[in-house]
């Protein structure tokens, strides 16, 4: 009897053990399929934008016009009416994210951006995420456009729309809708995608049109190859 009681015992500890070892297995396969997902989790920061290197570019709306030279912006700010229609930021190709006229209260300002189409490329090299700041109330339109060759301007039929919420503000992925315009510009009725500066004829712009929004804030990801 004592014999069979100690079998008995014997083979509930084995039983222990190997349920024991199929709960740690079973834990560290799922611990293993989560992994994945918090890494990429950590490409997204709490503001909706992902982490890691970025140019910043911040349009500050001010009260009145600035008269004449041009504020210190070390190339990441541009100045614009607080209350403003149609404040032109003229685009250039160049080989880095600079400010080259930083006072739009005049009406034009100047950005110097990398080609995000190099080539005959359709994906972007470079993505743009937006968001508004400051003073709850505000809100802002961005639309690319160009001039063609005969001074004719077009607008894309996209836009972009920001308006300053309370609480907190996150960012939006509008890079389509700032390096592309959006037009019928052949009048067939339909209209088609155009890519910022492939056509060398063309001057590029964004439309700036400001009503009370003090902070626009852009952040540009170049993509790793």
């Amino acid at each position: 009897m004592k014999l069979h009681n100690h079998i008995v015992m014997k083979i509930l500890n084995q039983m222990k053990i190997y349920a024991t070892t199929a709960i740690v297995v079973l834990m560290l396969s799922v611990a293993m399929a989560v992994i994945p997902y918090a890494s990429a989790a950590k490409d997204v920061t709490g503001t909706g934008a992902p982490s890691g290197a970025h140019y910043n570019l911040n349009i500050i709306g001010i009260p009145k016009e600035k008269k004449g030279g041009t504020w210190e912006n070390n190339g990441h700010r541009i100045f614009v009416k607080l209350w403003s229609k149609d404040a032109k930021i003229m685009l250039l190709k160049g080989e880095s994210f600079n400010v080259i006229d930083s006072d739009g209260t005049d009406g034009k300002a100047t950005l110097q951006l990398m080609d995000p189409y190099p080539g005959d490329s359709t994906d972007a090299v470079y993505r743009i995420f937006v968001r508004a700041l400051g003073k709850p109330g505000g809100s802002a339109n961005m639309t690319s456009g160009f001039i063609d060759e005969l001074g004719n301007e077009w607008y894309s039929l996209e836009n972009v729309t920001l308006t300053r919420n309370k609480g907190q503000s996150k960012f939006s992925d509008k890079t389509l809708e700032l390096t592309t315009i959006f037009i019928d510009f052949d009048g067939d009725g339909a209209a088609e995608r155009y890519y910022l500066f492939d056509n060398e004829l063309w001057q590029y712009f964004w439309d700036y049109d400001n009503n009370g929004l003090k902070l626009l804030q852009i952040r540009i990801y170049v993509e790793q190859a």
